[in-house]
Order: C-alpha cells, then sequence, then structure tokens
C-alpha cells in the first residue's frame, strides 16, 4: 500500500423501507417494535415513518418517494391502489380487505376468541354476548368465530345488532344506550366479547347506564390489550392480548 493511502471499504447502501402504520394504539406500536427487533437481527433499513392513526388516508409523501419496500395496514383499497402504483414489494399487517391484495400477516382471530371462549367458560358463564362493530371486516370475522365456539359447547350467542340511524355511529350517545338495552336483555350472568378494547369500553359505559354490575351479572372482554384503555374503563377492561411484535417481525 502507497505511503499515506488507506484500505477502502464498500459500504452496503441500506434498504429504505416505509412503514404505513398508525402510532395511535397499542397493537400497532408492537408491531413496529416487532419490525425493529427484526431489524437488530439483520442489516439496518432506513426507515420512513409518520404519526398517523387507524384509517387515515396515504401520506402525501409517499407520492414521491423512493424506496425498496414497504409495510402498510391496508385499511381500505384506497391504500391498496396507491401502494399498487408504487410498483414495490408490500406487506400487509392488517386484516381489513375480504381478499389479500399482498402477502398479509395478521392476528389469528379464531384463537383470540377462542381463548376468550375458554376463559368465559372456566369461569362458569353459561351465556354469551358479543359485541362487534360493523364497520371492520376483521371484528365480523370474530363474531363469526366466536358464534361457532359458542356453538360448539352447546351454547347460544347474543350477538348485539345495532338498528336505526341513530345508532349506526359506535359510541354515541344513542348507540350506547341501545347497547345498554340490549345488555339489559341478557340471561345473567352472562360473558360478553367486544371485538377490541375500544368497543369494550362502550360495552362497560352501557353496563353503568343499565345498573348492571360488573363482573358478576355482565363480564367483558376485548382484544388486543391496549393498556391505557384497559385502565381507563371503569372497572379496568380485561382483554386478550395478541403476538402483535411476531406480527411485525414476520412481516419485516
Amino acid at each position: 500500500m502507497a505511503a499515506g493511502g488507506t484500505l477502502g471499504v464498500r459500504m452496503e447502501t441500506p434498504r429504505k423501507v416505509a412503514l404505513l402504520i398508525e402510532t395511535s394504539n397499542t397493537y400497532a406500536r408492537e408491531v413496529l417494535h416487532g419490525i425493529r427487533a427484526w431489524q437488530r437481527e439483520h442489516a439496518g433499513w432506513t426507515i420512513r415513518l409518520s404519526e398517523q392513526g387507524r384509517g387515515d388516508g396515504v401520506p402525501d409523501w409517499l407520492r414521491d418517494w423512493r424506496g425498496d419496500g414497504v409495510i402498510a395496514r391496508v385499511e381500505n383499497e384506497r391504500i391498496a391502489r396507491a401502494l399498487r402504483r408504487k410498483r414495490l414489494p408490500v406487506v400487509d399487517v392488517s386484516a381489513a380487505l375480504p381478499e389479500p391484495v399482498f402477502p398479509r400477516v395478521m392476528t389469528d382471530g379464531a384463537a383470540a376468541t377462542q381463548l376468550a371462549c375458554e376463559h368465559l367458560r372456566e369461569r362458569g358463564f353459561e351465556h354469551f354476548g358479543y359485541c362487534g362493530d360493523a364497520r371492520f371486516l376483521w371484528a365480523r370475522q370474530r363474531g363469526e368465530y366466536f358464534r361457532e365456539q359458542v356453538t360448539r359447547v352447546g351454547k347460544t350467542l347474543y350477538e348485539y345488532e345495532p338498528r336505526g340511524a341513530g345508532v349506526r355511529r359506535p359510541g354515541g350517545d344513542h348507540e350506547v344506550q341501545a347497547l345498554a338495552r340490549w345488555l339489559a336483555k341478557l340471561p345473567r350472568p352472562a360473558g360478553v366479547l367486544a371485538c377490541y378494547d375500544i368497543r369494550g369500553q362502550h360495552v362497560l359505559e352501557a353496563c353503568q347506564l343499565a345498573d348492571l354490575r360488573v363482573p358478576d351479572e355482565i363480564a367483558v372482554i376485548g382484544i388486543h390489550n391496549d393498556e391505557l384503555v384497559c385502565d381507563l374503563c371503569n372497572p379496568p377492561l380485561t382483554s386478550v392480548i395478541p403476538d402483535a411484535r411476531r406480527a411485525g417481525y414476520e412481516a419485516a
């Protein structure tokens, strides 16, 4: 080597990966933790991430972004179309679309509802209810899984089905009042599964409105284990814990 020279080391350019994943709830943040865990074990990426909520549209920066791949919560067809236009590898970490547009890693809804069913049966409940959210495909699917599991053990599932224009928007005052009326008609004691924790909070609020004791008359279980949401409920909400971190790792 000539005096004053240096040995050249070629550094590989990091892959550029966009994460279109909301940061507004525990499930999505756990997915992000899983992606980070994969990165620690493998080559690092240059990450593009912007703060967003569930169901937000595609960020403006994606149109001009030049990268190598995307991990996204593909919540609707509009997002799917925008990602197809990028012509990049995409992995979907949402169960929102009826048919997968991209390779997909998602929570096993059947397993999650099975855990809820077993938990309630172990505590002696013979009557079961389900509170879903018709806006979300995965919520409707969880209701179907829970119905199958309850029916399999010879029980009847009572499903909340909001009717009328005044109760179509989950969580509004009229809707919570309708939910309270439904709960008051259930045979008791009953175990009620909510499709996710926010919906579980609605059920607990409706129990208070209907003067139903929790968990003696109505036991409530959510899904996702969003600690902040669960702790803010009165009483605190029991919730099934999905392995969202594993989902993020597998997607990466």
